[in-house]
């Protein structure tokens, strides 16, 4: 239930959505976060955008103590009293996101010295602005904010990025300590005793490099079953608090910050496919525009942990 009202994008969209899967192929080196998570639409698109999107999720209750002399029942007596369970909302809105490229009549003609034709060398590199803006906006600290249509107070859309949903539950202060084994096992507690074991843990180069030298010493690589993927990726095996876990380097994340999170439980969620549409100008030119409306949901509090203000 945890992605309900929710499609797959080549679903919803058709083909079209190819366009997004050719600018998420470059892979994780570029973009680690958006690559990691889902990207899917929503499964109605009745209702109005400007409402933004919510969504529910169900907190498992606990135990009852069992102290409590109303948990004990005589034979043959009456019915236990009923609980009714209700599950919790989260909500986010819709942004849209424009890169615009283009070249002039005679630039539309031309070559590179590489065989490539200027205008595609244009468009690869706009792709790449586009998703890298895309995927700091998608991690950041940006709240969300309700689009306004009514002609006297137009109000661009905001979506509120990841780092958006963290409450003390989910995010940790180290208060300028270095990073311990002992810190990530606090983050990792987060998700696991909360049914959503994280499987990566995102950093910028001053933590991973810390972390690599943690996990990689005597006392750890051979209980953790640590691996290297590739340059960029580490891989943890075993755990007390989850297994197969990938160590990945962000530079879009702070030097003082780890993010923790199952990449299942946090979904992209367009609105409209991800696409390219040129526009009529009378000079003499060609441009294009790539569009992409979406927001970021975020399953439960409980998909990511936070970890920040490390020693750098």
């Amino acid at each position: 239930m945890i992605k309900a009202g929710l499609i797959d994008s080549s679903e919803a969209f058709g083909k079209i959505a190819d366009y997004e899967s050719r600018i998420l192929a470059v892979g994780r080196n570029e973009t680690p976060f958006l690559s990691s998570i889902s990207s899917m639409a929503p499964s109605n698109r009745d209702g109005v955008v400007a409402a933004g999107h919510m969504w529910f999720y169900d907190q498992l209750p606990d135990g009852l103590d069992h102290t409590d002399t109303s948990t004990a029942s005589n034979e043959g007596g009456a019915m236990s009293s009923v609980n009714h369970y209700t599950g919790k909302r989260l909500e986010n809105h819709y942004q849209i996101l424009k890169q615009a490229f283009g070249v002039t009549g005679s630039e539309a003609e031309a070559m590179r010295v590489n065989g490539q034709k200027v205008i595609a060398a244009q468009r690869e590199q706009a792709l790449i602005q586009f998703k890298k803006t895309l995927e700091k906006i998608l991690l950041s600290e940006q709240t969300a904010v309700a689009r306004v249509n009514t002609a006297g107070a137009k109000v661009a859309g905001k979506c509120g990025g990841l780092k958006s949903f963290a409450t003390a539950s989910n995010k940790i202060d180290a208060q300028r300590v270095d990073l311990t084994w002992d810190l990530i096992r606090e983050v990792l507690k987060i998700g696991y005793l909360n049914g959503s074991p994280y499987k990566i843990l995102m950093m910028n180069d001053k933590q991973k490099d810390k972390l690599d030298d943690i996990i990689f010493s005597k006392a750890h690589v051979s209980g953790l079953n640590t691996s290297r993927i590739d340059n960029n990726v580490t891989h943890i095996g075993n755990t007390a608090y989850g297994t197969n876990i990938q160590v990945m380097l962000s530079p879009y994340l702070k030097d003082d910050e780890i993010i923790a999170l199952k990449p299942d439980d946090i979904v992209k969620v367009n609105w409209r496919p991800m696409s390219e549409k040129k526009r009529e100008t009378t000079d003499d030119a060609e441009l294009y525009e790539i569009i992409n409306e979406f927001t970021l949901r975020v399953c439960t509090p409980y998909a990511f942990a936070w970890l920040h203000n490390l020693k750098v």
